[in-house]
């Protein structure tokens, strides 16, 4: 028994029904000759309107943006978003498990089971749409299928590491000169001294 495409059904339904909405529209004139004039332009609308529903669904402004919709999810898979996000929930996990005593009990538990139904990527392919065109997309996904590219990716665990120790030493470092900064100008604010008597 061959199988049927949900998807591809569900578009054939949805253009049956548009037809036969127009159909009956323009066949529920033919009884009432006087009323064909006037019921004439809102069957012309219910095509346009039937067409217009179509191009939005299927037309090519529709496959592009399916198209692009597909290139952000694949960079977005190059580039371990789903791991990032993954790690926020952890982050998030481990926060509320700090405050167990300030949530209501059984919130964890929900919070998982609730996590597991959604995806951080769904909600970042609009913000990628929204940023990159289809080109900067092509070259992302070039530059990260590349082997430089993948050198890049695996990289970046280390690079990001040893990045937060370059940081914390740089914090160190300027706290450092900035209490000797104000140390100075303490010193050079005091009232100078000459044998014992203020000037």
């Amino acid at each position: 028994m061959r199988s049927i495409n949900p998807l591809a059904s569900w578009r054939w339904c949805l253009l049956a029904v548009l037809a036969v909405g127009c159909a009956h529209s323009s066949t529920g004139t033919s009884a009432a000759p006087t009323a064909a004039s006037s019921e004439a332009p809102r069957t012309d609308a219910n095509h346009a309107e039937a067409r217009e529903l179509a191009d939005k669904m299927f037309g090519p402004e529709a496959q592009a943006t399916k198209r692009k919709q597909e290139k952000v999810r694949r960079l977005m898979a190059l580039t371990g978003a789903e791991d990032t996000g993954q790690q926020m929930l952890d982050l998030m996990t481990s926060h509320f498990e700090q405050m167990s005593t300030s949530v209501p009990p059984g919130f964890l538990e929900k919070f998982r089971e609730v996590a597991r139904q959604e995806s951080i990527v769904d909600m970042l392919v609009p913000v990628y749409m929204k940023h990159f065109t289809e080109e900067d997309l092509d070259a992302a996904i070039a530059f990260h299928e590349s082997p430089a590219g993948k050198r890049f990716l695996a990289a970046q665990p280390r690079v990001m590491e040893e990045a937060k120790e370059v940081g914390e030493k740089w914090g160190v470092q300027l706290a450092e000169k900035t209490l000797r900064a104000l140390a100075e100008e303490a010193r050079q604010a005091q009232p100078a001294r000459h044998d014992g008597q203020q000037l």
